[in-house]
C-alpha cells in the first residue's frame, strides 16, 4: 500500500544513473548522476500547496562517481502548487530553465565531478541490510511519510540532525513490493495505481527535450506538461480531453535501432512560419498535407527529408518521444504545424508494455477485435510521397488563414 501525506505520494524514484543505460532527465544531451530524481503526485481532486515541505534522504552505498548525500535534499519554495493528478519532479541538477513540472534540488545542483559531494541523494548499490529511504515531511505539522529502499533495514529519519518530522503517517517498502533490492541505471521504482504498489520498470519522465508546444484552449503548453484529463485543441473535433500520455526513451549508444532517430524541421521549412520554431518528431509521425488531387492526407515525417530544412538527426544519441492519446485519432497543432495524435497501429502498440497495451484496448476497443482504428485522414506511404513530394502541400488551416497552403518546393 502506498504511503501518502495529505494526498501526496512518491510516484517514482530514480536513484542510479551511472554504469548502464543512463537516462537524460532534463534533456540537455548528457546523462549523469545529476539526472537522478524523485517525483511526487497529487492523488486528490484539489490543488495542494507544498510551500516549505521538504524531502530528506537516508542513504548509504559505494562505487558511484560521486558520493551519496545523507540528510536534507530539497525544500519546496514558496508558491509550489501541485495540481490534481499531476506529477512534480525534483531533479539533482537541471540545465537551463526548469519546466513547470520540475524543480532542481535545493541542496546542490552542481556537477562536482568524480569523488565530490553533490546532490547524489540515492544509494549506489548498498547492502540489503543497510538503511536507505526517502521521506516527505511537512515541517509545519511534523507529519511525514517514508519510502524504504532496503529489504531488511528501516530508515532512521528521527535520528538525523535537524529532521523536522515528529509523526510518521505511513511507510512503504518499494524494494519488497517490487522484488528488486538495488536499482540499476535506466530503471526506477514507480507507483502502479492498478495494484496499489511499487514496481521496478524502465524510467521515464513527462519531458520532451525539444520543449514542443501544443495548442490548448488557453494558448500553448509544453508537451511534457500534458497529462491524462488535460484539454487540447483538435482540428476536427474542437477541444478534446487527453486520455493518456505514452513515452519511449531510446538510447542509440546502447543498441536501439537507429531507424528511430528523430526528424528535425527547421523554422519555415514547410513555409513561412511553418513550423514557427524548430520541431522534432519521430520518423513515423505523420504530418497533415494536401495531395495533388486536393485531398488532405497524413504522411510520415521521414518521407519529407529530401526537402531543405528537414533532416534525420543522425548524430542523435538519445531521445524521448511523447505520444498523446485521445479517444479517437486526432489532428493537433505544434509549432504551427498540424499533425497526428497517437495512432494505435499493430506494430506501434506491440512495442509498449502489457499494462500500456491493456490501457489502449480500453480506449480503442477495436484492437480487441483485431480491427483497425479509423484514421483522422488517409495515410500515404513514404515511397508515394517521395515520388511527387514537390507537389504536396503542407496545410495550415487556422480559421483566419482558411485554405492557406505552403508549397514544399
Amino acid at each position: 500500500m502506498v504511503a501518502d501525506l495529505n494526498g501526496v505520494i512518491f510516484s517514482q524514484i530514480y536513484g542510479d544513473n551511472s554504469g548502464g543505460a543512463e537516462f537524460d532527465t532534463d534533456g540537455d544531451g548528457t546523462a549523469t548522476q545529476e539526472d537522478e530524481f524523485v517525483s511526487l503526485q497529487n492523488t486528490t481532486g484539489s490543488a495542494i500547496d507544498l510551500s516549505g515541505w521538504q524531502i530528506w534522504s537516508d542513504m548509504t552505498g559505494a562505487g558511484a562517481p560521486d558520493g551519496v548525500q545523507d540528510g536534507l535534499y530539497h525544500t519546496f519554495p514558496s508558491g509550489t502548487i501541485i495540481q490534481p493528478g499531476k506529477n512534480l519532479y525534483i531533479v539533482n541538477e537541471i540545465s537551463g530553465t526548469p519546466p513547470s513540472n520540475m524543480q532542481e534540488a535545493s541542496e546542490g545542483g552542481v556537477e562536482s565531478g568524480s569523488g565530490g559531494q553533490n546532490t547524489n541523494f540515492l544509494t549506489e548499490g548498498s547492502d540489503e541490510n543497510d538503511s536507505e529511504g526517502v521521506a516527505l515531511v511537512n515541517p509545519a505539522t511534523g507529519e511525514y511519510i517514508v519510502i524504504n529502499l532496503s529489504e531488511n533495514a528501516a530508515s532512521n529519519f528521527p535520528g538525523m540532525s535537524g529532521f523536522p518530522g515528529t509523526t510518521l503517517i505511513e511507510a512503504t517498502n518499494a524494494a519488497v513490493e517490487s522484488g528488486q533490492e538495488d536499482q540499476n541505471a535506466g530503471s526506477s521504482y514507480r507507483y502502479n495505481s492498478a495494484t496499489d504498489s511499487y514496481e521496478y520498470s524502465t524510467v521515464s519522465v513527462v519531458c520532451f527535450a525539444t520543449g514542443t508546444m501544443i495548442v490548448v484552449p488557453e494558448g500553448e503548453r509544453r508537451v511534457e506538461e500534458l497529462e491524462k484529463g488535460d484539454l487540447v485543441v483538435t482540428l476536427d473535433h474542437g477541444v478534446q480531453r487527453l486520455q493518456k500520455s505514452l513515452r519511449r526513451h531510446l538510447n542509440f549508444l546502447k543498441g536501439d535501432d537507429p531507424c528511430h532517430k528523430p526528424i528535425e524541421f527547421k523554422p519555415d521549412a514547410l513555409g513561412f512560419g511553418v513550423p514557427s520554431k524548430r520541431l522534432v518528431v519521430s520518423p513515423q509521425h505523420r504530418m497533415l498535407v494536401q495531395n495533388p488531387e486536393g485531398d488532405q492526407v497524413l504522411v510520415p515525417a521521414k518521407a519529407l527529408t529530401e526537402r531543405e530544412g528537414i533532416r534525420v538527426m543522425k548524430g542523435c544519441r538519445k531521445v524521448s518521444y511523447v505520444h498523446l492519446v485521445f479517444a479517437r485519432h486526432e489532428i493537433i497543432k505544434a509549432h504551427g504545424c498540424w499533425s497526428e495524435s497517437f495512432y494505435p497501429g499493430t506494430y506501434v502498440t506491440s512495442r509498449f508494455k502489457r499494462r500500456e497495451q491493456l490501457d489502449l484496448i480500453v480506449i480503442f476497443p477495436e484492437l480487441m477485435r483485431d480491427q483497425p482504428v479509423s484514421p483522422a485522414r488517409s495515410f500515404v506511404r513514404v515511397g508515394e510521397v517521395q515520388k511527387i513530394a514537390p507537389r504536396y502541400c503542407i496545410l495550415t488551416p487556422d480559421p483566419e488563414w482558411a485554405g492557406h497552403m505552403a508549397m514544399i518546393a
